[in-house]
């Protein structure tokens, strides 16, 4: 297994990265199949392999970045237009999420309590809010700053899962859109970094097919589509986001949700499987008293 991975270091461009904990002690390390090979360093420089071989159910998985900056496109495909006509925009959207809600593959998704926002720009007339739902996105892990990016091919480390969890009552109340993306664990991403997607294989446009999304909720099939249904490709959403911000290495772009969203509740599982990445796999609960 160590001269396999030595070798996997040969093609840098052609590896999944996750990162864990085992034993109080946080890495990363090359996923293949049902274990983790350890390296040295991370997805930006990865360093030598340990030698150190894991079973992913011996670890706890860690979200494979901490972003300085999380970007959701929003709007990205027809059909999500389409089914939240009473909210949409006639053109993709970019809205801030909170870095801080990240959290990693089968971490827990918290169902805040919420209260409407009155005059004040305070709470008034309160109400338990469960109107929490779930967002099946591709998300790019950005490998190198820039502004006004011209060749963002250039600028994309890979691409991983990411879970755009929303509260919908706040969504439709406020005018922008950061607060309700942004409590606490509404960031599932992972379960790891993929960086051999072809970024034009993606949309479908250089002889290979588009990758599949799927979201399950208690194993419910509840979103299903091609990235090829994209409006923006990935490309056009670093060219986008960077029109208006410097992108840092390590920033997280969501590329928005496919058509299909829908309803969490305290119990459910809801799993994210795309295409030449993995699965995303997460459980619902409500929030405690405490959130610190």
């Amino acid at each position: 297994m160590q001269v396999c991975v030595i070798r996997m270091f040969m093609y840098v461009g052609m590896m999944k990265f996750s990162r864990f904990e085992f034993n109080g002690k946080i890495s990363y390390g090359i996923l293949k199949d049902e274990k983790i090979a350890e390296i040295s360093g991370g997805p930006f420089n990865p360093g030598k392999d340990t030698g150190k071989i894991y079973d992913i159910d011996k670890i706890k998985f860690l979200p494979p970045i901490n972003p300085g900056k999380i970007i959701c496109i929003g709007f990205n495909y027809k059909k999500h237009i389409d089914e939240m006509k009473d909210i949409a925009t006639k053109k993709p959207t970019m809205t801030l999420k909170a870095p801080n809600t990240v959290i990693g593959h089968e971490g827990i998704i918290r169902i805040p309590k919420m209260y409407s926002v009155g005059q004040d720009g305070v709470s008034s007339t309160g109400y338990d809010s469960y109107t929490v739902e779930h967002e099946a996105e591709l998300g790019i892990v950005i490998g190198k700053c820039g502004y006004k990016i011209k060749n963002p091919k250039e600028h994309i480390l890979g691409y991983t899962i990411v879970n755009d969890v929303t509260e919908r009552n706040s969504e439709r109340e406020l005018i922008q859109w950061s607060a309700p993306k942004s409590f606490p664990t509404f960031c599932p991403v992972g379960p790891c970094i993929e960086t051999e997607l072809d970024t034009e294989g993606i949309m479908g446009t250089s002889g290979t097919p588009s990758i599949r999304i799927r979201c399950m909720v208690n194993k419910e099939l509840r979103q299903d589509s091609m990235t090829s249904e994209m409006i923006y490709s990935p490309l056009d959403c670093v060219r986008f986001a960077s029109r208006f911000m410097k992108l840092e290495k390590g920033d997280l772009i969501a590329t928005g949700t496919v058509p299909g969203v829908g309803l969490l509740n305290p119990g459910d599982v809801v799993e994210i499987e795309i295409d030449g990445i993995g699965l995303l796999k997460n459980y619902v609960k409500n929030e405690g008293r405490c959130n610190a």
